[in-house]
């Protein structure tokens, strides 16, 4: 039986805050749309269309100017967080500056937003009612649980293969012995998962929840709950034998054909780390890094097997 689903109407997370500079707009891709995000006086982070009405410059080129309004590079045009114009140089009649600015067609599509968990969310529907609709749904947030959330940075990457195939592969424990080898995993302790089942039911709006068991000698005692909310949240809880456990929440955001944004975090149950006075001393970009070069690595290595499955399939059978 189809269900019918609204892309457009969910709320997706697009960067976590940590990655964002508020003094310039940055620009994103998101199902196929180019949005520029930027914080406008009112400190409020704002997505809006990356195409300025007049000729359709980028937006994400330009500046926030001394009015906390955003500035186009092209021709000097600024607009609110609201979308609105506020200004055109290159109108000195204050009779002609205001119809201009009254203008709809002078005006910038933009989209709700708000920031949950440290993450930047929007919601990419331009129709009337989608402020309202908005408000009626709550993104999926990462589960309320038994660890710090904050204790551990969100690691954020775009890769160069499809939503779907980014989907299956997150829910695709068994690759992690093999592709994975030198990062934690290991082809010669690998053991075969003793259940793998959907439990509960399954639809397009609640998505659906698996339980597996162990696939090697060090969590063959592990459970593993795996809860993908559509349109894009997995959420990963593993208890282990010892009482201990660790949260994996993932996030497989569709940015545009065969590419998809990758934000995910990890979070052991485990006692806080001393701090390490001379790691401190780095410039804050470069801790983030090292603390994520595992994640980096791994990326990479799905990278080099998952990048050349949709090329595969698009050139099987295909003849010279």
């Amino acid at each position: 039986m189809m269900t019918n689903f609204s892309w457009t109407k969910q709320w997706y997370p697009v960067t976590p805050i940590s990655y964002l500079d508020s003094s310039h707009p940055t620009p994103i891709t998101l199902l196929g749309k180019r949005l520029v995000i930027w914080r406008d006086k009112q400190q409020k982070w704002i997505a809006m269309d990356d195409a300025c009405p007049h000729k359709l410059a980028k937006l994400s080129l330009g500046s926030i100017d001394q009015n906390g309004d955003l500035m186009c590079r092209h021709h000097g045009w600024c607009f609110d967080g609201a979308g609105k114009c506020t200004n055109i140089p290159m109108l000195s009649d204050e009779k002609a500056l205001e119809t201009a600015c009254k203008s709809e067609r002078s005006q910038v599509q933009i989209y709700p937003t708000q920031v949950q968990q440290g993450l930047l969310w929007v919601w990419p529907d331009n129709s009337s009612n989608a402020v309202e609709d908005s408000t009626l749904k709550q993104p999926a947030v990462m589960p309320e649980y038994k660890f710090d959330a904050s204790s551990t940075d969100w690691y954020m990457g775009e890769v160069p293969y499809s939503y779907t195939v980014s989907v299956e592969t997150s829910l695709d424990p068994s690759h992690a012995q093999f592709l994975h080898e030198g990062t934690g995993f290991y082809p010669d302790k690998t053991l075969a998962m003793q259940h793998f089942e959907v439990f509960g039911e399954m639809s397009a709006e609640d998505g659906f929840t698996l339980k597996h068991s162990g696939f090697n000698v060090l969590n063959k005692d592990m459970d593993a709950t795996r809860k993908f909310t559509p349109p894009c949240s997995n959420t990963t809880i593993y208890e282990f034998y010892n009482g201990k456990s660790a949260l994996f929440q993932l996030y497989l955001v569709p940015t545009k054909p065969g590419y998809c944004k990758q934000i995910a975090k990890f979070i052991f149950d485990v006692a806080p780390q001393k701090r390490n006075f001379w790691f401190e001393l780095l410039p804050k970009h470069l801790q983030i890094g090292l603390k994520h070069s595992s994640s980096y690595q791994q990326s990479d290595q799905d990278i080099s097997m998952l990048h050349f499955r949709p090329i595969s399939e698009l050139t099987e059978n295909k003849t010279w």
